[in-house]
């Protein structure tokens, strides 16, 4: 029996864009980028010559470390790398010391002190002047003296290690400079001469130092220091700078210290060019150094 064919339908199916109709596949997403690709240009320009420079640095480091390695690295180094005596053996190895170079100084050597320049120049200090440490004793304390000034060509000289005072004529002290060139010395430490001006002059072997009567030390070794800076050499008397109390301080020409200290004049007058005093008043102390 044969079957007719189904008559096609009177209601309409519905479009594409019938609202009834099936949705329209939703479009593809776009491929997933990383997060290089989603920097900006200038960025990712940046970074590659960033990355291009470590490379270069790393490459220079590994080159320069090749090339000066030679083997020398310490001798700590290279031990660590080794097993030690004592890991294998049980008992320690012995020691070396290696001996110090000849131009190391020890370290418990006593240090000298430093030299000092005597007087004025850069002359070093007289070879008399014994060290600033060095100890001494008493030869006489405080004991009262006086310099003259003699008339005319005359001088007045004193010696502080007889202790003792002298006059001479002009002729007689010239012969006794004249036998000082040839190693033979004058005695007098200090020389008071010529009328008018009154110079007041330390001898050649000897090193004082002028102290204010603000100075009141009166310790050998202070005294001993003072002299071995030095600075005075003369003075002219008729000029009156020279108050009552000034203390000097002597090294003489056999190494004795002598302080001495302006007591008073006698005569002159400090008011009136070319009137120095007559005399000089002192009084000293002398140290020798302790043997």
């Amino acid at each position: 029996m044969s079957t007719a064919p189904t008559p096609p339908s009177s209601h309409q199916q519905p479009g594409p864009g019938s609202p009834t109709g099936p949705f329209p596949p939703p479009p593809p997403h776009p491929p997933r980028r990383g997060w290089f690709a989603r920097q900006s240009e200038s960025v990712r320009i940046t970074i590659v010559g960033a990355v291009i420079a470590g490379v270069f640095s790393l490459g220079s480091a590994v080159l320069t470390a090749a090339l000066t390695d030679r083997g020398d690295e310490p001798a700590d180094a290279k031990a660590s790398g080794q097993p030690s005596p004592t890991a294998t053996t049980g008992t320690p190895a012995p020691t070396t010391t290696a001996p110090e170079p000849p131009s190391r100084v020890s370290s418990d050597a006593p240090s000298s002190p430093p030299q000092e320049s005597g007087g004025s120049g850069d002359s070093p200090a007289d070879e008399s002047a014994p060290p600033a440490d060095q100890a001494y004793e008493v030869s006489y304390d405080k004991q009262t003296m006086s310099l003259g000034l003699p008339p005319g060509s005359d001088l007045g000289t004193i010696d502080f290690d007889a202790p003792g005072t002298h006059r001479y004529t002009d002729d007689e002290w010239a012969a006794l400079e004249e036998k000082a060139d040839s190693g033979s010395p004058v005695e007098a430490d200090l020389t008071y001469r010529q009328s008018f001006y009154g110079v007041l002059t330390l001898q050649n072997g000897r090193n004082a130092a002028q102290l204010q009567p603000t100075d009141p030390s009166e310790k050998a070794e202070d005294c001993a220091r003072a002299a071995r800076v030095g600075g005075f050499t003369e003075a002219k008397m008729h000029e009156w700078d020279l108050p009552a109390k000034t203390v000097f301080c002597v090294v003489t020409d056999k190494g004795n210290i002598a302080r001495v200290v302006i007591t008073g004049f006698i005569g002159g007058d400090s008011g009136a060019t070319g009137e120095p005093p007559t005399q000089i008043g002192l009084r000293v102390t002398l140290w020798k150094p302790r043997a």
